[in-house]
C-alpha cells in the first residue's frame, strides 16, 4: 500500500478529464472568479425479511474545490493521504490506545514499510502524468474561456478549424484532418457543429498528437492563444457574465436539492445582463419542461409545461401546457435543437401570447427560445426570453445576447442534472434505509445528509435530508438544515467520513454511530449516511451483515446512478424500469434481486442434490420451496400438487434454476398478488431460516420476498398509471418511456 501526502492525492483528482462530465467545468470562470459566491415519492414497500447467513455476493463540480481547500480526500483503494492513514491508525489501535501499543505500531510500520524502487519510479511517473495532464487541461480551459467570452458554452467548430488552419500557414491541415476523424469515432451521439468544452479539450488533444515534437502542444496552444484577441470591453463583459452564470450553478450546489433557487439565479442573470449589457431592456423570461403528453393524446405525443416564470408573466404561463396543435415556435426549437429568435413578434403570426389582456398593438418586442439540452445533447425544455414588457422600440437581441442567453440555458442544464441526480440519489437512498430497518432491528435511527460547499467557499457544510424514527418511519425533510462544522463538535465523525470518504464509528450523544459516506465516481463523498444502534457497542454478527450488504449495494446504485448521469447508456434489467419513476423505486430491490440470481445459480449442485435426498424435510424448506414454485405455477401449488413432497422434489432441477435466473417479477399482464404467495411463508420465521435449512432454502427464501417486493411495486404503478401497462403477448409495439419521446425530438 502506498502512503502519499495530501497535495498528490489532489492532483491525482484532476486527472479525471475524460470521465468528468460537464457538470461545473463547463460554464468555468477565470482564475479570480474561483472562489463561489455567496448563496445563502416512492411507493411503500413490503415488510420483507432475509434468512441470517444470507450471502449476497468515481467533469468536477463545486465540491471538487472545496476538497483542495480543506483535509476533504478521495478514496483510493491503492493509496492513503496523510489523514486517511491517522484515521486507519486510529481505527485499528482503538479508541483508547495505550502508549506502548501506539509506539510497536510506529515502530514496526517505520520498519517494515519499504518502498521498492519500482514502487518509487511507478509513483514518480504517475505524479509527473498527472501534473502534464493537468497544466494542460487548465491551458485549454483557460483557452475556451477566452475564445467563449459571453459564456455560450460551446464554440462554433469551423471558426475553431478556421483558426487551427492558419496555424503554419496551412501545413497541420492533416493532422486537423485526422483529429475529426477521430473525433467521429469516439463520438457517443451525433456530433453537431459546435464544440463544448469537453469536445473542445479532446480535439485540440487529438490534434497535437499527430504534430511531430515534444513540443508541439505547447506551440499549437499558444498559437491559437494569440489568435483569440479580445478588447478590455468585451473581457469586462465576459467576467460579469461568467460570475452569473456560475452562480446558477451555485444554487444548484448550495439549496439542498431544491430547483426553486436555480430557478431565481437564472432570472436573475437575465436580469442583470439585459441591464448591464443590454441596453437596459426590460425582460420577461419563461421555463418549460417536455413532457410526455397523458392529458390529451390527439394533441401529439409530447407538451410543454411552464414550471417557471418571472414576475411579469408567472400568472398567465405558470402551470400551462403548451400542445403541438398550439400557436408557438416552441416545438420548431425542440425539433431542429437550435434557438428561434423573432426579431419583431407582431409581423410573425405564429407566437402563442398567453396574457390575454395584452392588446394587438401593444404586441412589440422581440422574442427567442434557446433549447434546454442533456448531456447527449438531447433537448428536455425550452427557455423563453422576450422584450413584450419593454417600450423601447429598439428591443431586439444581438449576438453577443443571444449568446449569453444560450450560456444560461447551458448553466440551467447543469444545475438542473445536478438537482435531478441528487433527487434520484435520495429516494433510492429511501429504500436502501427502508431495508435497513426491516432487516436489523436493532438500528434504532438513521439520518441521510448531502455534502454542499459552505458559503465561505473553503469548507463544506451538511445539510439534512431525510430522518427515521424508531419505527423505521422514514421522513423527507421540506426544509433541510445545514449543519457546518464548527457548529457540530459532538458531531466531528460525520464530518471526518467525509474528510477521508471512509466509514467512521463513533459514541455521540450516549448512543454508538456508523457514519457511512456514498462517494462519487472520483472518490469523494457526496452523500452520508448516519446509522444509529443505541447503546450497543456493535450490532449482533448477522444484522451488521445485513447492514454492510445494503450499504455496498447503496453504493452500486449510487455508482450507477451517476455514470448514466454522465452520459452512459441506462441499464434496463425489468421491464417495469422503461417507466424512468418506477425505475427509481425498485433501483434498489433490483440490485438485490441480480445479487440473489447470482447466489442461487452459483450454489454447488452437491447442495441441491441435498435438498432432493430428504425423505421428510423440514417444513421449513417445503414451504419455501412451495413459494416459490407458486411464482411459477401458481394454480398447481394452490391446489395442493407440491403438499406431496415426491412432487415437490421432482420440480428441484435445473430448469428451475434457470427460471428463476430468468424471472422477471415486473413483467406480464397477469401478476399474482403478492399476500396469495406470501401466505406460504407466514409460518417461516426469518431467523429460523439459516439454523434448520439449506443454503439453496436460504437463497430461494430471500428471492421469494425480493420477488413479492418488485411485484407490489408494480401492481401499485399500473394502478396510478394505466398508460405504462406492458403490451400483450406477442406484440411488437413497446410503451415508450420519457427518454425515448425526448430523444426522438433531439437535436441529433
Amino acid at each position: 500500500m502506498k502512503v502519499e501526502d495530501d497535495d498528490q492525492m489532489g492532483d491525482s483528482g484532476e486527472e479525471e478529464k475524460d470521465k468528468e462530465g460537464e457538470i461545473e467545468a463547463d460554464v468555468a470562470l477565470t482564475k479570480d472568479l474561483m472562489n463561489k459566491p455567496k448563496t445563502p415519492a416512492t411507493a411503500t414497500h413490503q415488510a420483507v425479511s432475509f434468512a441470517i447467513g444470507t450471502h449476497f455476493e468515481r467533469e468536477k463540480t463545486a465540491m471538487t474545490n472545496i476538497s483542495h481547500a480543506t483535509q476533504m480526500s478521495a478514496f483510493d483503494e491503492a493509496s492513503l493521504n496523510v489523514s486517511q492513514f491517522v484515521q486507519m491508525t486510529e481505527t485499528f489501535l482503538g479508541e483508547e490506545p495505550t502508549v506502548g501499543s501506539f509506539e510497536r505500531l510506529m515502530k514496526f510500520i517505520k520498519s517494515e514499510y519499504q518502498e521498492t524502487e519500482e514502487e518509487k519510479m511507478e509513483r514518480l511517473m504517475k505524479a509527473r502524468k498527472e501534473a502534464m495532464s493537468s497544466r494542460r487541461k487548465m491551458l485549454l480551459d483557460q483557452l475556451f474561456d477566452r475564445w467563449d467570452n459571453d459564456g455560450s458554452g460551446y464554440l462554433d467548430q469551423d471558426e475553431v478549424e478556421t483558426v487551427m488552419l492558419k496555424y503554419k500557414d496551412g501545413q497541420e491541415a492533416q493532422s486537423i484532418d485526422k483529429a475529426k476523424a477521430e473525433m467521429k469515432k469516439k463520438a457517443k451521439h451525433q456530433p453537431d457543429s459546435r464544440l463544448s468544452r469537453r469536445e473542445f479539450r479532446t480535439f485540440v488533444t487529438l490534434v497535437t498528437d499527430q504534430m511531430p515534437g515534444a513540443d508541439a502542444f505547447e506551440y499549437f496552444v499558444e498559437f491559437l492563444s494569440t489568435s483569440v484577441e479580445r478588447t478590455y470591453a468585451e473581457r469586462i463583459r465576459g467576467e460579469a457574465r461568467k460570475k452569473w452564470l456560475q452562480q446558477i450553478i451555485t444554487a444548484a450546489d448550495t439549496g439542498g436539492a431544491s430547483i426553486e433557487p436555480v430557478y431565481k439565479a437564472v432570472f436573475q442573470a437575465l436580469y442583470k445582463d439585459a441591464e448591464a449589457h443590454g441596453g437596459g431592456k426590460n425582460i420577461a423570461a419563461n421555463i418549460s419542461m417536455l413532457e410526455r403528453n397523458n392529458v390529451a393524446r390527439e394533441r401529439g405525443d409530447v407538451m410543454l409545461r411552464y414550471v417557471a416564470a418571472t414576475t411579469e408573466d408567472a400568472d398567465f404561463v405558470l402551470g400551462k401546457i403548451l400542445y403541438k396543435d398550439m400557436k408557438g415556435i416552441s416545438f420548431s426549437a425542440i425539433e431542429s435543437g437550435k434557438p428561434i429568435h423573432v426579431p419583431r413578434v407582431a409581423n410573425h403570426g405564429n407566437i402563442m401570447f398567453w396574457n390575454p389582456y395584452r392588446k394587438p398593438d401593444e404586441r412589440e418586442g422581440s422574442f427567442i427560445v434557446i433549447p434546454l439540452k442533456d448531456r447527449r445533447k438531447r433537448v428536455f425544455g425550452l427557455l423563453g426570453i422576450d422584450t413584450l414588457n419593454d417600450s423601447h422600440t429598439k428591443s431586439i437581441f444581438i449576438t453577443h445576447e443571444i449568446q449569453f442567453f444560450q450560456g444560461v440555458a447551458k448553466a440551467f442544464s447543469i444545475a438542473y442534472h445536478s438537482i435531478d441526480l441528487r433527487k434520484k440519489l435520495l429516494r433510492i437512498t429511501e429504500s436502501a434505509v427502508s431495508w435497513i430497518h426491516r432487516r436489523s432491528p436493532h438500528v434504532k435511527e438513521v439520518i441521510v445528509y448531502i455534502v454542499e460547499p459552505g458559503e465561505d467557499g473553503k469548507d463544506f457544510v451538511l445539510r439534512k435530508m431525510m430522518v427515521t424514527d424508531r419505527k423505521g418511519s422514514i421522513q423527507n425533510i421540506q426544509q433541510p438544515p445545514r449543519l457546518e462544522r464548527k457548529d457540530n463538535l459532538f458531531r466531528d465523525y460525520l464530518f471526518k467520513a467525509v474528510d477521508n470518504s471512509e466509514t467512521v464509528s463513533a459514541d455521540a450523544y450516549g448512543e454508538r454511530h456508523l457514519a457511512f459516506p456514498l462517494r462519487d465516481d472520483q472518490g469523494r463523498a457526496t452523500a452520508l449516511l448516519d446509522i444509529s444502534i443505541g447503546e450497543l457497542k456493535q450490532l449482533p454478527g448477522h444484522e451488521n451483515r445485513e447492514v454492510q450488504r445494503m450499504l455496498r449495494l447503496l453504493q452500486l446504485a449510487h455508482k450507477e446512478i451517476t455514470k448514466e448521469m454522465a452520459g452512459e447508456d441506462k441499464n434496463v434489467v425489468l421491464e417495469a424500469e422503461n417507466d424512468e419513476e418506477t425505475r427509481m423505486d425498485i433501483m434498489f430491490d433490483r440490485l438485490m434481486l441480480m445479487e440473489l440470481r447470482e447466489n442461487v445459480t452459483k450454489v454447488d449442485t452437491k447442495a441441491f442434490a441435498e435438498l432432493r435426498s430428504y425423505n421428510d424435510p423440514p417444513r421449513i424448506v417445503h414451504d419455501i420451496l412451495k413459494a416459490v414454485t407458486a411464482i411459477f405455477s401458481f394454480l398447481e401449488t394452490e391446489q395442493g400438487l407440491y403438499d406431496d413432497w415426491q412432487q415437490m422434489k421432482g420440480q428441484i432441477n435445473n430448469e428451475l434454476l434457470q427460471k428463476i435466473a430468468g424471472y422477471d417479477p415486473t413483467a406480464g399482464q397477469d401478476l399474482i398478488p403478492p399476500e396469495k404467495i406470501e401466505r406460504y411463508l407466514k409460518d417461516v420465521p426469518h431467523g429460523e431460516v439459516a439454523k434448520h435449512s439449506s443454503v439453496p432454502a436460504q437463497h430461494m427464501y430471500n428471492w421469494v420476498f425480493v420477488c413479492l417486493s418488485l411485484i407490489e411495486h408494480t401492481l401499485k404503478m399500473r394502478e396510478n398509471n394505466d398508460d405504462i401497462l406492458p403490451p400483450a403477448k406477442g406484440s411488437a409495439d413497446k410503451e415508450k418511456t420519457n427518454d425515448t419521446i425526448i430523444a426522438e425530438h433531439a437535436d441529433d
